[in-house]
């Protein structure tokens, strides 16, 4: 099964001002994606508001970025959500559309409570697109699902397609587990970017990142140093990540402020969907002011 080899952001999902998808702007987001260095983009995830979208909406989003990418990108697309029947009809239509791989995590309503349903889950959206690999997605703090991702991987050859984990959660004693058990076969994906020195200790260079839309040389220049046993530069960039990250925690975090620093970098992606409340023009330059003061934009994408 191919692999990402690398790293891919989670972008937002652009909307106008009457909280239609501004579809207009992808193909300039995914040329500024591929010039910043990433390799792919995560389409339709958390940070995208995936959840806040019709099924003709996500298909509409995934047509766009798949074509607007030009084969530059791996474009993966989740189809998680809690009705399993338009899950398997976005996998289905994202493998027809030319998509690299599908993605999906555990319903938040009405969720899986013992392994074998999170397996049978799996199977059911991986088999919908069977060419494609597929990446479980693990976010507990917004899923609320703590299953057992080792469990998952001792069951995978239940599913052929099954490629790897997107793991967006803390627990590094299960993701070096899930790292011994998957033997090279699978890919680990790291998600947490205000973590992103502990996933490089662990041996893993692959991942996806909300943060990486506005800053991804921060965690390529940290790899870089991570390579060549610079450990000091490695915990400096780190600090820079976590300053970031608390900022963005002061403004309701990376969906709501993230989505609005786009502006600041040239790439309005608009306001939010509800129930999300998109920051006021204050909270906007209060949030503007205290980047500046960590010299932020230093480390921006360009």
């Amino acid at each position: 099964m191919e692999r990402i080899n690398g790293y891919i952001a989670a972008p937002f999902t652009p909307m106008l001002e009457n909280g239609e998808m501004n579809l207009d702007l992808i193909p300039e987001y995914a040329d500024y994606l591929t010039r910043n260095g990433l390799d792919g983009a995560f389409v339709c995830g958390s940070t995208g508001e995936g959840a806040l979208l019709n099924r003709e909406e996500r298909m509409a989003l995934m047509e766009k970025w798949i074509n607007s990418s030009e084969g530059s990108l791996k474009i993966v697309v989740h189809t998680g959500g809690t009705n399993l029947r338009d899950q398997k009809i976005l996998a289905a239509h994202a493998e027809k559309a030319g998509a690299w791989a599908v993605a999906a995590m555990a319903p938040a309503f009405l969720p899986p409570r013992r392994n074998q349903e999170l397996v049978e889950y799996c199977k059911s959206i991986a088999a919908s697109a069977p060419s494609l690999p597929f990446y479980y997605y693990h976010i507990p703090i917004l899923n609320g699902v703590h299953l057992s991702v080792t469990d998952l991987l001792e069951a995978t050859h239940e599913i052929p397609n099954f490629a790897g984990v997107k793991y967006t959660y803390n627990d590094m004693y299960e993701f070096e587990q899930c790292r011994y058990i998957a033997e090279g076969k699978y890919e680990m994906l790291w998600g947490l970017d205000e973590m992103f020195l502990d996933g490089l200790a662990y041996g893993n260079h692959s991942g996806v990142g909300g943060t990486y839309n506005h800053c991804f040389g921060l965690y390529s220049d940290m790899s870089n140093a991570y390579e060549l046993k610079e450990m000091d530069k490695c915990r400096e960039l780190q600090h820079k990540s976590h300053q970031f990250c608390e900022i963005l925690g002061k403004y309701r975090g990376n969906l709501m402020g993230g989505k609005r620093i786009m502006k600041f970098l040239g790439m309005d992606c608009g306001p939010n969907r509800l129930p999300l409340q998109t920051i006021s023009d204050q909270e906007e330059e209060n949030m503007k002011q205290e980047l500046e003061s960590i010299g932020f934009f230093n480390y921006c994408n360009q």
